[in-house]
């Protein structure tokens, strides 16, 4: 163990002083830049140049073409949000990790959207408080997420059901899911939006084995079987449009341990 892993496990508040210096000191050096978008952004050269998650950012814009809100849960650095502020749609962010915060505030306020509502926690199945390990875009509240955790924090936690539900009644909603493994507990905790009509369109990150501490995500199967429950069909999101996922290929791939390298999914209502 270094010394430096040794210090934050031994004195967390180290751990904690040096991610609010780093987080401030990061975006302080990063420079605003005029996106393809049309926005300015500052945080990774690949989402300033357009390349971040290209065939993911394409399906993004195809669907809030025709939404009305979008509500990106795990928002990061505000890539998501500021491409759907943007192109004219109210915009939910939530996001616990105080660094990412940093980016999003001061996203959001060099292009001066100063009405996307910002949730600075993080959701689950039920409100309270829970640690958040690790950092950047492998930050968890799965411990050892993508390896030994040595930065931990505690954050709030909430519910979809809390911030959102019955708020946006007829409105055509966009979901964005990407919780580093946590899924099933955000899904728990929104049963009055899966139910909600019209029906949200779910877009989600969500895998079989990979970063989980023991190589396999035990909630994997519950998060299709929850959407299958409440009327949704799965569909494995492709460049090129969307193929059907039926419920025997996911049980085939949970009984396998592999899903061919599938990770995003989208969530549609049948009709």
């Amino acid at each position: 163990m270094s010394i430096k892993s040794y210090l934050y496990q031994s004195r967390p508040e180290i751990a904690v002083a040096s991610e609010y210096y780093g987080a401030y000191r990061n975006f302080r050096k990063a420079g605003f830049r005029k996106t393809p978008y049309g926005f300015v952004m500052a945080g990774l050269e690949s989402m300033q140049d357009g390349s971040y998650e290209h065939d993911e950012t394409q399906k993004i814009i195809t669907l809030i073409k025709g939404a009305d809100m979008f509500i990106d849960i795990g928002a990061n650095m505000g890539y998501y949000t500021c491409i759907a502020r943007s192109m004219g749609l109210k915009v939910l962010a939530v996001e616990p990790l105080w660094h990412n915060l940093q980016f999003l505030y001061g996203n959001l306020d060099a292009n001066h959207w100063t009405d996307v509502e910002v949730f600075p926690l993080g959701l689950s199945n039920k409100p309270g408080l829970a640690v958040l390990y690790g950092v950047g875009t492998a930050a968890s509240f799965i411990k050892d997420w993508a390896g030994i955790s040595t930065k931990k924090r505690i954050v709030p936690l909430s519910t979809l059901d809390i911030i959102a539900a019955n708020r946006f009644s007829g409105l055509r909603v966009v979901i964005k899911i990407d919780v580093e493994g946590v899924e099933y507990s955000v899904l728990q905790g929104a049963e009055m939006m899966l139910s909600c009509l019209p029906a949200p369109v779910w877009m989600m990150e969500t895998g079989l084995t990979g970063n989980f501490p023991g190589g396999v995500n035990e909630n994997f199967i519950k998060v299709f079987e929850l959407f299958w429950s409440k009327g949704y069909l799965a569909y494995d999101m492709m460049p090129e449009g969307e193929d059907l996922v039926p419920e025997d290929q996911v049980r085939k791939w949970v009984k396998n341990g592999d899903t061919d390298g599938k990770v995003n999914f989208l969530f549609r209502k049948k009709g």
